[in-house]
């Protein structure tokens, strides 16, 4: 109830409005024009102002009152006579000057008529015979000009103010009801994005987006509801990103913690030495999973978003693989490039890329190690091959995520944590492309990622 009486207070304020706003312009409208309804009411009632000066002026003031009379009941509108005296100085000398004086509204025609028969030019009687009657100068006045016009209702309005304010009445009930019946919905969809901000606001991220009727707020909605999902993947990823990382963070440091208390105890100065690049092998796997971690997280919240740019993928692929070289521990790696020239690629992100899928390869390779580039349907791929045991089809989605090894001693004894390819898999997707894993021609397993080439 407390809803609807808002919106109703909200479409009866524009209604008001635009009829205010309607007058107004009505009314600067007649002002505008005013001079020159003046001025055809003139002409208009020339010829008739004439006829009744030329049968008034040679009567006296007896029968020239009397003749008025007559005139006012044959006439539509109301004839009468009425001292200049009365009338404004600006209109008395145009009076005087003869011509006709338009007024009011509804309007009146005013003109002067001449002494009156057997006074003399100025209104003033003989001073040796007093005047009877009336011996100030006269006016003729014809109207009000409006056949509805009755002299007994006190506040008269004209017929033509009647139906501009109809007008204006029935305008500001047509934009009353469109306000009413477009601001319900679309108040009652603010009204239920308020609800869901303050519960989000409030933690609770798993409120559902509500459903909104207005076409007005429906793309607000929309945009909400993705944002939403994002969020809530976001907030999942970090969750399950930070449970992981303080699993893997303690094997390393309980062989820290190890390692530290046999120096502590340990007199043999080789014994001391092997500790000691024991520590240093923890603390070192301890950075790089922390950066990995960081690296995996920033990829997930958007944080680094890729700005590919035309530019040399074969040089940038070629550094990569001859930075592998000390990881390859007698394994071949070949490369083959097929690229039509520069292509577009995100020189800061793809390097992760190709680094982790390089790596991954080298940990699982026999003896062989392929890295191969080509554009191919509009798009740009690249190929990291191994001739190792391949990867299940049942498994090949599970490998991109984060902590997700597969089972087997070799994944057991790797010391990877799971999240190289997780990465790779942001990096092609924040390119706008995507990885997978294929059989390679080798025989093991063959990481694939591609993006668009334009």
């Amino acid at each position: 109830m407390r809803r609807r009486a808002r919106v109703a207070r909200v479409a009866a304020g524009l209604a008001l409005a635009v009829m205010a706003a309607m007058l107004l312009v009505q009314l600067v409208v007649a002002l505008a024009v005013r001079e020159v309804t003046d001025d055809y009411v003139r002409r208009f009632m020339g010829g008739t102002v004439q006829m009744l000066q030329h049968e008034l002026a040679p009567l006296d003031d007896a029968a020239r009152a009397q003749r008025v009379r007559e005139l006012d009941e044959r006439f539509a509108y109301p004839v009468a006579l009425a001292p200049a005296a009365g009338f404004a100085p600006a209109d008395r000398a145009r009076l005087a000057a003869g011509e006709l004086v338009v007024t009011g509204l509804p309007r009146r025609v005013a003109a002067a008529l001449p002494p009156a028969a057997g006074l003399p030019a100025g209104g003033a009687a003989p001073a040796a015979e007093p005047a009877a009657g009336p011996t100030a100068e006269q006016v003729l006045v014809l109207g009000p000009l409006d056949p509805d016009w009755n002299p007994e209702h006190r506040l008269h309005v004209p017929a033509e103010l009647w139906l501009q304010l109809v007008a204006a009445a029935l305008l500001a009930a047509a934009v009353g009801l469109a306000a009413w019946a477009l601001l319900r919905p679309a108040w009652r969809d603010l009204r239920a994005l308020q609800r869901t901000a303050d519960a989000l606001g409030a933690g609770r991220f798993g409120t559902p987006m509500p459903s909104l009727g207005s076409r007005l707020f429906a793309p607000l909605g929309q945009g909400m509801r993705a944002t939403l999902e994002r969020l809530g993947a976001a907030l999942a990823a970090q969750r399950e990103l930070t449970g992981a990382v303080s699993h893997e963070l303690r094997t390393p440091l309980a062989r820290l913690r190890f390692a530290l208390d046999a120096l502590v105890d340990e007199d043999d100065v080789a014994a001391r030495a092997r500790a000691v690049a024991a520590c240093e092998r923890d603390i070192e796997e301890l950075e790089a999973l922390i950066d990995t971690s960081l690296t995996l997280a920033r990829l997930d919240m958007g944080a680094v978003a890729a700005a590919p740019q035309p530019g040399d993928l074969a040089a940038l692929l070629d550094k990569e693989a001859r930075a592998l070289a000390p990881l390859l521990e007698g394994k071949a790696l070949a490369t083959h490039w097929a690229l039509p020239g520069p292509v577009p690629f995100d020189a800061r992100l793809l390097p992760y890329a190709v680094r982790n899928g390089l790596r991954n390869a080298a940990r699982h390779a026999r003896s062989r190690i392929g890295l191969s580039a080509w554009v191919e349907d509009g798009r740009v791929c690249v190929a990291v091959d191994d001739d190792g045991a391949g990867v299940p089809a049942a498994q090949r989605e599970a490998v991109f995520e984060p902590f997700r090894r597969l089972e087997g001693e070799r994944e057991r004894r790797s010391r990877g944590w799971g999240l190289g390819l997780a990465i790779v898999r942001r990096v092609a997707e924040s390119h706008g492309g995507r990885a997978c894993m294929q059989d390679a021609p080798l025989g093991g397993a063959r990481l694939r990622i591609d993006w668009p080439a334009s």
